[in-house]
């Protein structure tokens, strides 16, 4: 009896190895096929875009200045903080000279007048704005852009990045900062 059960033991152990074996031990590859009800996510060409989050550096190349500047969807143009803003006649072209502030530090800086326009605030305060052109540069996007001058004294962010420059370029994604780097 004793030879009988080691005999039957054996062979469950003998059994259970094979299947081991012939299971893990073989180089198949098992491969698991898609629910057929699962449809894959496909990606339109319209998103597959660069992500940026709700603040970059925005550089302005004309200048040779670098600024952080706050990524406002809400906002249909840019504006650059600005104050002692003079309009100036040379040559027979109007340019505005304007000083912005880098670290604390007064900038002196000159661009070529656009027009004057009535921009309203996320507020709801309309006010006459002296509106510029300048070329502008987000991570590899570089592009001529309208900008108004406004006083930012009171705002983190010397720069507001409006939809006139985000629009067809960008997703954003507002849990993310510098998102194209530093």
């Amino acid at each position: 009896m004793l030879h009988l059960f080691r005999f039957l033991l054996s062979f469950f152990i003998l059994g259970h190895l094979l299947l081991f074996i012939n299971c893990f031990g073989s180089k198949q590859i098992i491969e698991k096929k898609p629910d057929s009800h699962i449809k894959p996510i496909v990606i339109p060409p319209q998103y597959l875009k660069p992500i940026i989050g709700r603040v970059e550096w925005v550089e302005f190349p004309n200048w040779k200045l670098k600024l952080r500047a706050r990524v406002d969807t809400g906002a249909k143009s840019c504006s650059i903080h600005a104050v002692n803003i003079e309009k100036v006649t040379e040559n027979g072209e109007v340019f505005v000279l304007f000083d912005t502030f880098v670290d604390e530090k007064p900038v002196r800086l000159k661009s070529k007048f656009v027009k004057e326009a009535k921009v309203t605030s996320t507020s709801g305060v309309s006010e006459n704005r002296i509106i510029i052109s300048e070329m502008m540069k987000m991570g590899k996007y570089k592009e001529e852009v309208i900008i108004n001058l406004n006083d930012r004294t009171n705002l983190t962010y010397p720069i507001l990045i409006g939809r006139n420059y985000l629009m067809g370029k960008f997703l954003v994604d507002v849990s993310l900062s510098h998102a194209l780097g530093d």
